[in-house]
């Protein structure tokens, strides 16, 4: 649901807990009517492949593929990206033109939903705000598309695959294509914290599946 703060503003700062988040939305002017709508991914560019690092990780999550999937695309984004490094801040969805808050009931994922985090960073001591944007949800492939938004660090997509093991579980690859103007950062800062972030994420999801089935 959209709450006005301010008289020119559609959204409610009060309502978002991080400070780099509100800055975030005030700095783009996402707080103004259409802010959100002039937004742009910036994804992986086939054309310019051999541009982009990769990164590549793999988990297994012990409950069904068709089970798993339905978690990863009902989970609620407080509930995902909860963690010591990576926190929800909020999300706006372009089809419904309408914001969500952490405490907003979630009716799932979708493409053209924008995603808005807070990352703590060494510890804690540097704080940034990140935007993604879901760029597919391919309910045959079980294949989610993530894109990386103008303005930010960095450029290229997010894929996050479901395929079924031999025992019957699921294994889910994330894999990424990045790339930003610091190669220092591409090749020493970012795989160790893009892990950190993606795991914490994955793990929530993997709880939240096999605490279903008592595991």
């Amino acid at each position: 649901m959209i709450t006005l703060s301010t008289a020119n503003s559609i959204v409610d700062l009060g309502r978002i807990k991080q400070d780099k988040v509100k800055s975030f939305v005030t700095d783009y002017g996402l707080d103004k009517e259409n802010g959100f709508d002039t937004m742009r991914p910036v994804c992986f560019n086939p054309s310019e492949k051999v541009t982009y690092y990769e990164h590549h990780k793999i988990f297994v999550i012990r409950r069904n593929i068709e089970y798993v999937w339905k978690v990863y695309k009902e989970i609620n984004p407080k509930e995902a990206w909860n963690g010591e490094m990576v926190s929800f801040g909020l999300q706006y969805s372009r089809s419904k033109k309408a914001i969500n808050y952490l405490d907003d009931p979630y009716s799932g994922m979708e493409k053209g939903q924008i995603l808005i985090l807070n990352l703590n960073i060494f510890w804690g001591s540097l704080k940034i705000a990140v935007a993604h944007e879901v760029a597919e949800v391919n309910e045959e492939q079980k294949l989610i598309k993530l894109c990386y938004m103008e303005g930010g660090a960095s450029e290229g997509s997010q894929w996050i695959s479901l395929t079924e093991t031999e025992d019957g579980f699921t294994k889910v690859s994330h894999k990424t294509l990045y790339k930003s103007k610091s190669k220092f950062r591409d090749t020493v800062l970012y795989p160790g914290l893009h892990t950190k972030a993606i795991t914490e994420f994955h793990s929530n999801v993997k709880k939240k599946a096999e605490r279903a089935n008592g595991l």
